[in-house]
């Protein structure tokens, strides 16, 4: 069952932020593997290439739409599984899209959840203190 990653209407909410900020720099450390596989494997560099700056490309377009629902979310998790895979062609890669990983599912819940608790908060003080009317 798909857990409802709806981001908050707030402009800058942690969930947000704590995403986009963990998928960009994921495509330029995606980016830079590819160069890495660029020397160590000569026989698939137009492979890697296209991999590579897909990924990265799909990353950064990912990013870019997090704040129109919760599909982003679910297609950022959904990319971690090629960046993982580049560690094919670059070892280093398995950790590295493994660390990456981890921070972006823990930054989409648990910004979803600050998020949450700064709604609700916000929720009862404007209930509490009704605007004046004028």
């Amino acid at each position: 069952m798909l857990r409802d990653l709806t981001p908050s209407p707030r402009a800058h909410g942690a969930q947000r932020m704590l995403s986009a900020t963990t998928l960009t720099v994921e495509a330029f450390v995606v980016f830079f593997a590819v160069l890495v596989a660029h020397q160590l494997s000569p026989d698939h560099r137009v492979t890697t290439w296209v991999w590579g700056l897909a990924t990265a490309a799909a990353l950064v377009l990912v990013s870019g739409a997090l704040k129109r629902g919760s599909w982003p979310y679910y297609a950022g998790m959904a990319l971690q599984l090629p960046v993982l895979a580049l560690g094919l062609l670059v070892p280093a890669m398995w950790v590295i899209g493994v660390v990456f990983g981890g921070l972006y599912v823990f930054g989409v819940f648990k910004g979803h959840q600050l998020d949450a608790e700064k709604d609700e908060v916000d929720r009862r003080y404007h209930a509490a203190h009704p605007p004046a009317a004028e």
